[in-house]
């Protein structure tokens, strides 16, 4: 039985790569699967998706933990309800879980969490990579959560990078800038979403029409 086609985007903040992932599922016809997986562990995980989504391709932080644990009773040992907390290392397998049995179901767009990484092996693979210059981001962010200083876009795409960088070194061992990661890198600060869309299409068009899929070697 052939292997299904997944085609995964990893992108910056502000680069547009979430929008060209959903006009290339929406041409090809297939699956587009990002926040769904969100939405699959938290119904798994017995907890409402409000409370997973500040955590979506980010690791909990020093502080966070802390504050679970004191949370789970309080030191006058009056008694408090535990919460729900979850661990980083219990999310993410959960949601590897989840993302690889989503897309054993057929061909489909992954938008994060490692999927250049974690779907080796299972699926013929398409690794997109999609990237912008700091100007350029900035001031699509500015737009898109109606910012009204440079300075804070500048700051939420810094810690953006950080926490997107930690969770795939935590999730793969990998670096995400790691061109050899992908099979198509796109500078959205030169090339529109419409030409993005094509170029992607097109190639894994070809890609079908040949059943040659191209293979990524591991990192050096």
């Amino acid at each position: 039985m052939d292997r299904p086609i997944a085609i995964t985007f990893m992108r910056e903040l502000g680069s547009g790569g979430a929008y060209i992932a959903m006009q290339v599922a929406r041409r090809l016809g297939y699956a587009y699967l990002d926040h769904q997986i969100l939405h699959e562990a938290a119904k798994e995980l017995g907890c409402h998706e409000e409370e997973l989504e500040g955590r979506d391709e980010r690791l909990q932080s020093f502080w966070d933990k802390l504050i679970a644990v004191f949370a789970l009773g309080a030191p006058e040992g009056i008694y408090i309800p535990p919460p729900r907390w979850i661990s980083d290392e219990r999310l993410i397998e959960t949601e590897k879980r989840l993302l690889r049995e989503l897309a054993s179901r057929g061909a489909c767009v992954v938008v994060g969490r490692g999927a250049f990484y974690l779907l080796r092996g299972q699926a013929n693979l398409f690794n997109v990579f999609i990237h912008a210059p700091v100007s350029f981001r900035i001031r699509r962010v500015m737009a898109k959560y109606e910012l009204k200083d440079e300075k804070e876009a500048a700051e939420m795409i810094d810690r953006s990078d950080q926490e997107r960088s930690r969770y795939i070194r935590f999730c793969t061992g990998l670096d995400r800038f790691d061109a050899r990661n992908y099979h198509l890198a796109i500078d959205t600060g030169t090339t529109d979403f419409a030409s993005a869309s094509e170029m992607i299409v097109n190639r894994v068009g070809m890609l079908r029409e040949e059943g040659d899929w191209p293979w990524v070697a591991d990192p050096l």
